[in-house]
């Protein structure tokens, strides 16, 4: 096999020397397995149960930006799990910036359940937390504690040093 003909850096951005890769199967009419990069002539839509592409819509997407069950990507957006830079999900979230309505993990959280950096939620753990429960360097909510504890209980606590009995 001559160098020429070989190419090892399939699966770079750019596509396999710089051309878009369409694959389907079983069949393009009914793809099961759909993957599609535009390979910098513009963005290809991959649809399918597992779809790969620079958009991916389908039970398990991959691509820049995906929407599925099941989605990973730089805008991933989907039902059960998301992973990404900005994810949003209804059930589970990772990323940069992660969005959920039961549990999310990032630098910023936005959940039910939150953990990050700046994490918000009913039950919120990170350094800046903000919550009804928030456990963190800075805690703002309802209980919870933290170094700087800006909670209701904490508040209480101190008006208690003051009240005479």
């Amino acid at each position: 096999m001559s160098s020429e003909k070989w190419f090892n850096g399939m699966w770079e951005s750019r596509g396999w020397k710089q051309r878009e890769i369409d694959y389907q199967w079983p069949s393009p009419s009914m793809p099961i397995i759909n993957i599609r990069t535009g390979g910098g002539r513009g963005k290809k839509v991959a649809v399918g149960v597992i779809a790969v592409g620079d958009v991916a819509i389908g039970v398990f997407a991959v691509g820049a930006v995906s929407v599925g069950v099941f989605s990973i990507g730089a805008v991933a957006i989907s039902w059960l799990l998301s992973i990404g830079a900005v994810a949003v999900a209804t059930y589970l979230a990772g990323g940069a910036v992660a969005i959920s309505s039961w549990f999310a993990a990032g630098a910023v959280a936005i959940s039910q359940l939150a953990l990050g950096a700046v994490a918000i939620g009913q039950t919120a753990l990170g350094l800046v937390a903000i919550g009804e429960r928030a456990y963190g360097l800075v805690a703002i909510g309802h209980h919870g504690f933290g170094l700087v504890p800006l909670t209701v209980d904490f508040l209480k606590w101190i008006t208690g040093w003051f009240r005479s009995s």
